[in-house]
């Protein structure tokens, strides 16, 4: 793969965990705000954050495998 698509494509995975990151930092500021119990919303943050983190690393690893072509 050229490194241009690579760097594109690693763009492209950057910005998505990005914006899962804010989706997920909206879902537990609202149910803060809402009165979720602390706990219950942390949980909930911190499982969705290693996912998205341990899927973004997937990604990435995978974009730089060479084509199976």
């Amino acid at each position: 793969m050229p490194p241009d698509a690579l760097e594109e494509d690693a763009r492209i995975i950057a910005a998505a965990y990005e914006e899962r990151v804010k989706d997920l930092f909206k879902v537990f500021a609202e149910g803060v705000a809402t009165g979720e119990p602390d706990r219950d919303g942390i949980v909930r943050f911190k499982r969705g954050l290693l996912a998205a983190r341990r899927v973004r690393d997937l990604a990435l690893a995978v974009a730089k495998e060479p084509d199976a072509s």
